[in-house]
């Protein structure tokens, strides 16, 4: 026989419920990161020398060129589609 009172809902997620989460969200990185990890190996692998500069442009070009064009198409969005007020002062 069981010694208390069982455990309920409530309180298994106050207890268990952020590291369950937590174990998840490490298991969600470790894919992606293995994921991405094959894919460079296979660059390599099938690529050689030539998957270095597909890989170093995809990056650069994701960092930078990227990076701009979505800040300018947010900023552009917020002036003209949402906020009558863009850029004034109150």
């Amino acid at each position: 026989m069981i010694q208390g009172d069982p455990m309920d809902f409530s309180l298994f997620m106050e207890r268990y419920g952020y590291k369950i989460l937590l174990g998840l969200f490490a298991l969600v990185l470790l894919g992606f990161f293995a994921f991405l990890g094959l894919w460079v190996y296979s660059m390599f692998k099938f690529f050689g020398g030539i998957a270095a500069v597909v890989i170093l442009g995809y990056a650069i070009h994701a960092f930078l060129v990227q990076r701009r064009v979505l800040d300018a198409t947010a900023e552009a969005h917020g002036k003209y589609f949402y906020d009558p007020n863009y850029g004034k002062k109150r």
